[in-house]
C-alpha cells in the first residue's frame, strides 16, 4: 500500500493565513486522516507561525489607520492654516480701508496671534512664578545666627528678586566663616 503525498507548504500557507481548523483543511483537501496533518502541523510549528502572522497582520492595520488618520489630520490642519491666512488677510484690508478704517484692539490682535500659536503647535500660554527657597547655599548659611538670618530674608522681601545689592561684593561672607 503506498502511502499518500500531500502538498503540505499549501496546507500549510492556508493554515496560518486563515482560521480554518485542522480537521476542516483535511476535509478540503481530500485528506482522509486529519492526524497527519496534524503531525505535520505540529512537526513543523503552524501555530506559533499562524500568531505571528496575525501579529504581523495586525500591526500593518494599526500603521494603516494611524498613517489615515495622520494624512486626516495633516489635511485639516493645512485647511486651518489656510482660513487663518485668509482671516488675516481680510483683517488687514479692512483696517487700512481709506473710507471706513476699523479699529483694532490689544484683544483682537492676541486672539489671532493665539489661534495661529495653536495651529502651529507652538505654546499659547505661558506663565511665570516667583518664589524664594530656602537654599542654604552648600552649608554657607549653615550656624549663621538667626537676626543675621531674618536681616537677609527682610532685605530679600524689600528687594525682590535682586532689584539691588544686598551686601558688598560677589559673596557675602557670614561673621566666624573663613575665606580661603
Amino acid at each position: 500500500m503506498s502511502r499518500a503525498v500531500h502538498d503540505y507548504e499549501t496546507l500549510e500557507r492556508e493554515y496560518i493565513e486563515s482560521d480554518v481548523s485542522i480537521r476542516e483543511l483535511a476535509i478540503k483537501h481530500g485528506i482522509k486522516s486529519w492526524a497527519t496533518v496534524n503531525v505535520q502541523k505540529h512537526k513543523r510549528g503552524w501555530d506559533a507561525k499562524r500568531a505571528e502572522y496575525r501579529e504581523r497582520l495586525s500591526a500593518r492595520e494599526v500603521d494603516t489607520l494611524v498613517q489615515a488618520r495622520l494624512h486626516t489630520v495633516a489635511d485639516i490642519h493645512n485647511e486651518l492654516l489656510y482660513a487663518v491666512r485668509a482671516a488675516v488677510r481680510r483683517y488687514i484690508a479692512d483696517l487700512t480701508k481709506d473710507n471706513d478704517p476699523q479699529t483694532v484692539s490689544a484683544r483682537d490682535l492676541m486672539g489671532l496671534i493665539d489661534k495661529f500659536l495653536l495651529l502651529t503647535g507652538q505654546p499659547t500660554a505661558r506663565t511665570e512664578s516667583k518664589t524664594l527657597d530656602v537654599h542654604d547655599f552648600g552649608g554657607l548659611l549653615r550656624g549663621a545666627p538667626e537676626p543675621l538670618l531674618a536681616e537677609l530674608a527682610e532685605l530679600a522681601r524689600q528687594n525682590g528678586a535682586g532689584a539691588k545689592s544686598v551686601g558688598r561684593g560677589p559673596l557675602i561672607v557670614l561673621e566666624g566663616t573663613r575665606v580661603s
